[in-house]
């Protein structure tokens, strides 16, 4: 049997995924071919493991044309429902139908069988990468038994590594081991495809954040097959990597592994905040003393798609809304705090969601100009230090002339020497090397 005969198989590599897309849509135009839509569900729980194929897969209006039979409860429109969720969260993409809404619903009406084995995998998948995590841990373990009386592949190590995922991201990191274990115990060798970079994952990243960086190097040591890189899994992988990077003191390599998570989204056209590696990145430049490319990547961040003006008011729980300012500085003193120590993986996917526990005090973070950018100030003289952050708060030269009792050719004769002591060419640099 082929592997697009076993539509409930996905492939392992890139060029077997192609290999079966083609001929999906030879077996499509066959007299006998199966319905749009069983073709439609199979193209797309391929396109999702392999995201180098899921833009074109997804924006193809020929292939979006087959949602007229979804409100059919047949076994294809259910798979092909499931396919759409995990689709819509990866691409992150509004025109696409709601995510949630489409993994509960595929999963209500989808038993769990070597049928649907891969559309129930997508459809909890998607439900952690919304957020519903309770949700997704109720279904996983509702399939489980289901799972495993099944003989071919090993479904129950990729829910079992769903379920790690999902309690991850809940907070229950003993209970995120125990089932990522698990997972990899579940599946033989032979039987472990890219997918186990989600179990990987978890491993390293729960172990980093409990503070056991020993165990957690173990895990981030271990080989992994070259294909992950070429899946959705390896950015998983690579995210939580780097966080065990930065904890363990390889700043560079945290750095790396954050930016090649990043890169591949990009290249990939998926959801630029599926993880949030602008932070992470602004993190590791801290550990690395690098401010301005730190704060560079915070603004990166909350200028993006997921902006967490969603708010930062959850976050801090405090009412009213908050300035784009007021959130840099927020999101910059709690990278100050957090970066390079235990727990920053849970902290950035709680930033995420707009909702750091209450139990986090409030206090007015204020990193001033001065401490934040104390190297770049030591290169000016006291005289000079004064002008330059006053002319960094955008003030002009009569009125830092009038503060500081000075003549304003001594203000630009002050500016000048900044200018050049700083490498930067003008005031809107100045602003931007000083924060």
């Amino acid at each position: 049997m082929t592997v697009v005969e076993r539509t409930a198989v996905v492939p392992d590599l890139l060029w077997q995924a192609k290999e079966a897309l083609a001929a999906l849509d030879r077996r499509a135009a066959a007299p006998d071919g199966r319905s749009r839509v069983a073709v439609a569900a199979d193209r797309l729980l391929i396109a999702c493991e392999f995201p180098s194929l899921l833009r074109a897969e997804a924006g193809e209006p020929e292939r979006v044309a087959v949602l007229d039979a979804i409100g059919d409860r047949n076994r294809d429109a259910v798979r092909h429902r499931a396919a759409w969720a995990l689709a819509g969260c990866l691409l992150g993409d509004p025109g696409l139908p709601d995510p949630p809404d489409d993994a509960g619903s595929a999963l209500a009406s989808c038993p769990f069988s070597a049928e649907t084995a891969s559309a129930v995998v997508a459809a909890v998948t998607a439900l952690v990468h919304g957020n519903h995590l309770e949700a997704a841990i109720s279904w996983c373990d509702g399939a489980l038994p289901q799972a495993s009386r099944l003989t071919t592949e090993s479904w129950s190590a990729r829910l079992l590594a769903v379920r790690a995922e999902a309690s991850l991201h809940r907070g229950d990191v003993l209970v995120a081991l125990a089932r990522a274990e698990a997972a990899l115990e579940t599946a033989p060798p032979e039987r472990r495809g890219a997918w186990i970079g989600g179990p990987l994952a978890c491993l390293i990243a729960g172990y980093t954040d409990l503070g056991e960086l020993g165990a957690a190097r173990g895990w981030a040591r271990r080989p992994v097959p070259a294909p992950i890189y070429e899946t959705r899994h390896c950015l998983g992988y690579l995210y939580a990597r780097g966080h065990h990077h930065l904890a363990d003191g390889e700043h560079r390599s945290a750095l790396a592994d954050f930016m090649s998570c990043g890169r591949l989204l990009a290249s990939w056209g998926l959801h630029a905040d599926l993880y949030p590696w602008r932070l992470a990145a602004a993190a590791a430049y801290l550990s690395l003393g690098d401010h301005d490319a730190a704060l560079t990547m915070v603004d990166s961040h909350l200028a993006g798609p997921a902006a967490p003006a969603a708010d930062m008011v959850q976050v801090f729980g405090r009412p009213g809304a908050r300035s784009r300012r007021e959130q840099r500085e927020e999101l910059f003193g709690i990278l100050q705090e957090s970066a390079g120590r235990p727990g920053l993986f849970s902290r950035l996917r709680l930033l995420q969601w707009g909702d750091l526990p209450g139990a986090v005090p409030y206090r007015v973070v204020r990193y001033k100009v001065t401490d934040r950018y104390a190297a770049a100030l030591d290169e000016l003289s006291p005289s000079e230090q004064r002008v330059a952050l006053l002319a960094a708060q955008g003030e002009t030269n009569q009125r830092i002339a009038r503060t500081l009792s000075i003549t304003v050719s001594t203000v630009e004769q002050h500016l000048t020497r900044i200018y050049r002591k700083l490498r930067v060419g003008g005031r809107g640099d100045l602003r931007r090397k000083l924060g």
